[in-house]
């Protein structure tokens, strides 16, 4: 039994050693593969000097995480993965805790704790046991749906069975690992949980961070992601409408935020197609959309946000 870590790598010379010494005491340095995304001769420095046995791997261009994934994956002859981004980090026996348990039980994809970091250093924590209850199928779509996702950093595959469902989808811009699970859970991966080591899921305030972006790009991938999980609802046993429609209400939120109407309409009309009814969210904004609609309140919030950056420097 094996297991190998893949880590694509972009303007990350400042994190990257942390996220390879977290791994280096648990798998073999040759096992771990860092995918450069572009040359960045700073990287490739940081990951020389963290060890001089792993694997580089510079692509020519920018190509995008997946795309990294899926080349670092073809590199690794290991019954296990790990994909985790370079500014993330393990504790603990993770790697081992849930490479043993899929063993064990012949499990294709196990969920461990983890952590949200925080830019101040505070940390919530999450079990995976108590955060699904079961680890059936529906229930972790579900629940994946809503935001009670588990990040790359506290996921563990078997190897060749990532590679049998296409691997990772190198279209999509956002939500990558949230489409490769919903695809896994739809093939019949067996999931399983562990409660042995933590992925520490570091949010970070740079704006050049994906998950901090919504463009066109990556709202259309995120459309598309919720668009095959509604074409496999009938699928499903107790197929998660209500879950799906939040998800398709907050993705119309995102839109209309960025001002991308036309996908906010269709996120939107989406969600009301499979139930939704009224406004979502807390208290404040129930209230305000409920008068203005969802567009027109995201609208007002768009209008107070720049008046504040505008009057801001003037204060001070």
């Amino acid at each position: 039994m094996s297991i190998g870590v893949v880590i694509p790598a972009y303007r990350s010379a400042d994190t990257l050693g942390r996220t390879i010494h977290s791994c280096l005491p648990h798998v073999e340095a040759r096992d771990i593969v860092v995918v450069l995304d572009g040359p960045d001769d700073e990287a490739e420095k940081a990951a020389r000097q963290a060890s001089g046995d792993l694997r580089i791997l510079i692509m020519p261009r920018n190509c995008g995480a997946p795309v990294c994934r899926n080349e670092g994956l073809a590199l690794l002859d290991t019954d296990y993965v790990m994909f985790i981004d370079a500014d993330d980090y393990i504790e603990g026996p993770l790697l081992e805790g849930a490479s043993h348990i899929a063993e064990r039980v012949a499990a294709d994809v196990v969920l461990a704790p983890f952590s949200f970091e925080m830019p101040d250093g505070s940390r919530r924590s999450f079990d995976p046991k108590s955060r699904y209850d079961a680890f059936d199928r529906d229930v972790v779509i579900a629940r994946w749906l809503v935001g009670g996702y588990t990040p790359p950093c506290a996921v563990v595959w078997r190897t060749n069975f990532v590679r049998d469902i296409g691997a990772w989808d190198e279209t999509l811009a956002k939500n990558q690992d949230g489409d490769l699970m919903y695809r896994a859970l739809l093939l019949g991966a067996r999931v399983v949980g562990s409660s042995e080591g933590m992925g520490v899921y570091v949010q970070s305030e740079d704006p050049r961070r994906i998950t901090r972006r919504n463009t066109r790009k990556t709202l259309i991938s995120q459309l598309m992601v919720l668009d095959r999980v509604r074409g496999d609802l009938s699928k499903m046993r107790r197929p998660p409408v209500s879950e799906l429609a939040l998800a398709y209400y907050s993705l119309a939120k995102l839109a209309y935020d960025g001002e991308v109407d036309d996908i906010g309409r269709r996120a939107e009309k989406l969600a009301r197609l499979l139930g939704l009814q009224g406004q979502a969210g807390t208290p404040a904004h129930i209230l305000v959309a409920s008068c203005l609609g969802l567009r027109g309140k995201q609208r007002l919030v768009n209008f107070v946000r720049r008046s504040v950056q505008t009057l801001t420097p003037s204060a001070a």
